[in-house]
């Protein structure tokens, strides 16, 4: 009897949510993902991400007749870096940006530099499909961009963290 009481307000409470919510379907489809990658235990190996990812970003780019974007490895550590800071704050950031991107302007003679961010996603489809339905982030994504580097790394429960750095150099 406890179960089938626990199973009803459950479903009650969902019922209540949804009737009442006035959050996009993509946005709850976000919510739902991040509250459950949040409680279950995932395989996620960073290095295929890294590639899997990568490659979706130049094929979106390709899509719309834009440029591939090289891989800076360079850059990389700037990338690693930075989620290594938004997982030991357990939150998505772009704090010290400014910092980031002046060093890797100095070393690359880079003209322009920008950054996505992303934690929790499960598979670099579900990564690139967020970026895509985010202004910001697809912005920076279709940017006029020559080079990139792109970090995936786990926290203690295994969740991936995102950090992709865009870059124009002439």
């Amino acid at each position: 009897m406890k179960k089938y009481s626990g199973v009803t307000l459950v479903m009650v409470f969902l019922l209540l949510f949804a009737s009442c919510s006035k959050s996009s379907s993509e946005e709850l489809d976000q919510l739902y993902t991040e509250a459950n990658t949040g409680n279950e235990k995932i395989t996620v190996d960073p290095i295929k991400m890294e590639e899997d990812l990568l490659l979706l970003v130049n094929e979106h780019r390709s899509s719309l007749g834009l440029n591939t974007l090289v891989k800076s490895t360079s850059a990389y550590k700037y990338a690693e870096e930075h989620n290594d800071y938004m997982i030991s704050k357990n939150k998505l950031s772009h704090d010290n940006f400014e910092n980031r991107a002046a060093k890797i302007a100095d070393e690359m003679n880079a003209l322009l530099i920008s950054e996505n961010v992303a934690r929790y996603y499960t598979s670099a489809e579900f990564t690139i499909d967020a970026w895509i339905n985010s202004t910001s982030h697809r912005e920076a994504m279709e940017g006029d961009f020559s080079h990139t580097t792109l970090s995936v790394q786990l926290d203690k429960d295994g969740r991936p963290y995102f950090t992709q750095i865009f870059i124009k150099v002439e």
